[in-house]
């Protein structure tokens, strides 16, 4: 293949797909989408329950496996991403939260740049939204993303809603509406039953099909430079060497872990990096890699009474029952990730004090969840709750392992390297106690299993945490943007890559600090307004 294009994007994500929609639909231009990982063909992909049956696997995702973690006591622990067109949209959880307004304002106040405030947002949020309960002036409706509540809420998370309701949290109704704090239901990205991921959601217009080339279980390798010009894209297809070129613009949008690799890759990065690995170097941009920044969990789990949960739900006749019932009206257990309840609040703060943004979200799971990082306890009637801290002050960052495309980064997320997350994530483990030892909920539940009622000072929950400490999936960070006096800042607040021209990247990597909530409706929203503002230039 040595074709042209007027647009490349690299990376069929959740922005990937949202950007080339929009620049066929109004530029009426061609567009090349390079995707490394396979099509979402896959029908479990379509039911919400059938994600889970994925996650482990490396089919759809892959497991990005750490550095040894010296705060974490030498560990290494794995992060899991995509590796599927439609990106985390495919394999997600579906929760449809997008941060509160605060998140956004500081954008905009490090940017020195207002239309990336939360006013500024807000319109390509309700834009892209149709929500099947919410219509005012914080959400949308005829939007091509279908945001839903829950078809299947079980009685052990309604338990948790009331116990805290008991202890003073306030019900909320809707989490984004600016307003975070208390205890509810998430919505989800789902339609009538159905998982709405982007290629549902943007790629059914017709059109497409005469603009649009997509060219799945394709490596890019290397961005093609012309001086300081990025002109093509270098990828792999079957083993076969591809180069392909771009009429005006390479859009980057393979994510926080991959989108710097990428540019160092090409000649962007850290001067050392670059020598280290015997790369040309294209232009010297010190903030490649750095600034990473992930949500991370904690969790403790106890067994409760029989009945309450999804314990069983997917064995024998329970099963069978589930999927009929799904098959036939889209509902029930199959019908959702297992998991809609969650209260975002302040462990280490009286429940009255509302001077400061909630610090943590508590996800009420019915059930028994470990991930792979976590020796297997096995499964039982039983509740995890996971806190989830919102905005982590550590960094890590990302460097090449060598220059070989083939081989992974090496990964420093760099967990609890902050004393206040560290102090934040033991109040939560602490707070979470509390509340399995609150009625009504603790009328239900039998006793700890992890970590085990052994645990039981500060140091002691601390070593809980450097050994089981996981990933929420929503690395971000690893190419902001920021103003041109910003030396660690790789892109404008245009999304240009610094440096050189034809290059901008609209993925998760260029958000400059984490938001207060899951990553997938943010991004959609940014680079809705990222290609917004590029059509505007043609």
């Amino acid at each position: 293949m040595n074709k042209k294009y007027d647009f490349i994007i690299i990376g069929g994500g959740s922005s990937g797909i949202v950007t080339a929609s929009q620049i066929i639909e109004k530029l009426n231009a061609t567009v090349l989408i390079i995707e490394e990982g396979p099509s979402d063909w896959h029908p479990l992909i379509k039911m919400p329950a059938g994600v889970i049956n994925f996650l482990e696997k490396e089919k759809f995702v892959k497991h990005y496996k750490t550095i040894p973690q010296k705060q974490l006591n030498g560990r290494s622990h794995h992060i899991t991403q995509a590796s599927i067109l439609g990106g985390g949209s495919s394999i997600n959880g579906m929760v449809y939260m997008r941060g509160r307004p605060s998140d956004y304002d500081e954008w905009s106040d490090s940017t020195k740049e207002k239309n990336w405030s939360y006013q500024s947002m807000l319109p390509y949020f309700k834009l892209v939204e149709d929500n099947n309960r919410l219509f005012d002036e914080n959400h949308g409706i005829g939007g091509d993303l279908k945001v839903s509540d829950s078809k299947d809420t079980c009685e052990l998370t309604k338990i948790y809603v009331k116990t805290m309701q008991a202890m003073g949290h306030p019900y909320n109704p809707d989490f984004n509406s600016g307003n975070q704090r208390g205890v509810g239901y998430m919505q989800f990205t789902i339609d009538q039953g159905v998982r709405c991921n982007v290629t549902k959601a943007f790629l059914s217009n017709n059109k497409f099909k005469k603009f649009l080339t997509i060219s799945t279980k394709s490596k890019a390798t290397k961005i093609i430079f012309k001086n300081d010009k990025a002109i093509g894209v270098e990828f792999y297809k079957n083993k076969i060497k591809n180069t392909v070129f771009a009429n005006n613009e390479i859009i980057l949008t393979a994510g926080s872990f991959n989108s710097p690799k990428l540019l160092m890759l090409s000649g962007i990065g850290n001067e050392e990096e670059l020598k280290k690995h015997s790369i040309e170097k294209v232009f010297i941009s010190e903030g490649v890699g750095q600034n990473l920044q992930d949500h991370h969990e904690v969790s403790v789990i106890s067994k409760t009474k029989p009945g309450y949960g999804y314990f069983g739900q997917d064995k024998g006749l329970k099963m069978l029952k589930n999927i009929f019932q799904y098959l036939l009206f889209k509902e029930g257990p199959a019908a959702t990730i297992g998991c809609d309840g969650c209260t975002f609040l302040n462990p280490d703060k009286t429940i009255k004090d509302y001077t400061e943004e909630p610090s943590i979200k508590l996800y009420c799971v019915p059930k028994v969840q470990l991930d792979k990082n976590v020796k297997d306890i096995g499964q039982f009637e039983g509740i995890t709750l996971n806190s989830v801290l919102m905005r982590p002050k550590s960094r890590g960052e990302i460097k090449l392992k060598s220059s070989d495309p083939y081989d992974m980064p090496l990964l420093n997320p760099n967990y609890l390297n902050h004393e206040d997350d560290k102090r934040l994530q033991i109040s939560a483990f602490k707070y979470s106690r509390e509340i399995l030892n609150t009625k009504p909920l603790n009328d239900i539940v039998i006793n700890e299993v992890f970590p085990g009622e052994k645990v039981k000072t500060d140091e002691d929950i601390l070593n809980h945490c450097k050994k089981s400490i996981k990933t929420n999936w929503h690395p971000v960070g690893t190419c902001k943007m920021g103003t041109n006096e910003d030396i660690n800042a790789v892109c404008d607040t245009n999304l240009r890559v610094k440096g050189v021209r034809g290059l901008r990247i609209f993925d998760a990597s260029s958000f400059p600090n984490l938001v207060a909530g899951n990553t997938n409706a943010p991004v959609i929203a940014f680079a809705l307004k990222a290609v917004t503002e590029l059509i505007n230039e043609y």
